[in-house]
């Protein structure tokens, strides 16, 4: 592949991103959220032997003030929020039950409490545990999911008490 075939991948992929986080934006905007949305660098993920790894490419965040990040991958979409500690071992989980999220610590960012396919216990037991004031969530949606459906998901989690 020369160069030019590759900037045109790459333009192709981060035009999709675009046109995502214009979606989701348009979706937010003027409804009661404050946001700002700009590119990030330096995020984490999980590679699939298990271990943390750094990306150095920039990918689109949508900043709901106080609420949430929403963070546009090429292939999924996370949001970012948090609990304080208490309210994690209060709280029932019952309206998140449909979603799929990780908790892991603010402070140790890679401090892993809450897996998909483990129990609300589990996650319960974890925090017991640790000595974070705050729990970090990140929530999973496909690429797919539409702009309507992050505003409805974004509106839940500030019912809910989640912040960021």
């Amino acid at each position: 592949m020369d160069a030019n075939e590759f900037l045109t991948e790459i333009n192709a992929a981060y035009h999709r991103l675009e046109m995502k986080q214009t979606e989701i934006v348009h979706a937010l905007f003027h409804r009661a959220f404050e946001i700002t949305s700009g590119w990030y660098n330096g995020h984490y993920h999980k590679s699939n032997d298990g271990e943390w790894c750094r990306e150095s490419y920039p990918i689109p965040v949508t900043s709901v003030n106080s609420v949430c990040d929403i963070e546009i991958q090429f292939d999924k979409i996370y949001v970012s929020t948090k609990l304080k500690r208490d309210v994690v071992l209060a709280y029932s989980f019952e309206k998140m039950a449909d979603y799929q999220f990780e908790a892991y610590g603010v402070k140790d960012y890679l401090a892993d409490y809450y897996h998909q396919g483990e129990t609300i216990q589990d996650l319960k037991d974890a925090i017991n545990c640790c000595n974070e004031d705050e729990i970090g969530f990140s929530f999973t949606f496909p690429f797919e999911i539409d702009g309507k459906q992050i505003f409805e998901f974004v509106k839940l989690l500030r019912r809910e008490g989640f912040y960021y």
